[in-house]
């Protein structure tokens, strides 16, 4: 099964797309949206939810996997970063795509095996999980991971966790 995994931001939203390939995984594709400050919000958070409903169109992810929500040190960057994941759930509503949550340290600990892993760590574990060469930067670092931590929990407890958002009914996988 196919996971788009989205580290969203107002003024970066990664992305990436993950699928099984034989007893690994492999990355379909990724990639960073990158808003203009000089936008208004609205506008920004639309990009975002139009980018996310035209991602699911063209890879058709059986799930969408997202960070869970935390407080921040800055509340006002807490509030832009929940204002981005709506933006997202709203998009994965619209497109039929369940949504996961999961917090930042599960995904390190899955993808590095370490909870407290820094951005360098994990870049580099997800290099090395998907036999990525280039490097890529945090955003789209962040967006793999995600998809890993799915893509590995769901294939260890056989889709046991439950949807954020459930798939419309009728809705294409």
């Amino acid at each position: 099964m196919r996971v788009l995994g989205i580290d969203p931001g107002t003024s970066v939203t990664g992305w990436g797309v993950v699928e099984p390939g034989g007893a690994q995984f492999r990355c379909v594709a990724s990639g960073a949206l990158v808003l203009s400050a000089r936008s208004s919000l609205g506008e920004r958070l639309g990009r975002i939810r139009a980018a996310v409903v035209e991602l699911c169109a063209l890879h058709a992810p059986g799930a969408l996997a997202l960070e869970k929500a935390f407080v921040a040190h800055n509340v006002q960057s807490a509030f832009r970063l929940g204002e981005a994941r709506g933006a997202v759930l709203i998009a994965a509503a619209e497109s039929g795509v369940p949504v996961f949550e999961y917090a930042p340290a599960q995904v390190k600990s899955v993808v590095v095996g370490y909870g407290r892993a820094d951005k360098t760590q994990i870049i580099r574990g997800v290099a090395l999980r998907l036999g990525v060469v280039q490097a890529t930067g945090p955003d789209e670092a962040d967006a793999l991971a995600l998809a890993l931590c799915h893509s590995i929990g769901a294939r260890w407890r056989g889709l046991t966790v439950k949807p954020l958002v459930r798939r419309r009914s009728g809705a294409s996988p």
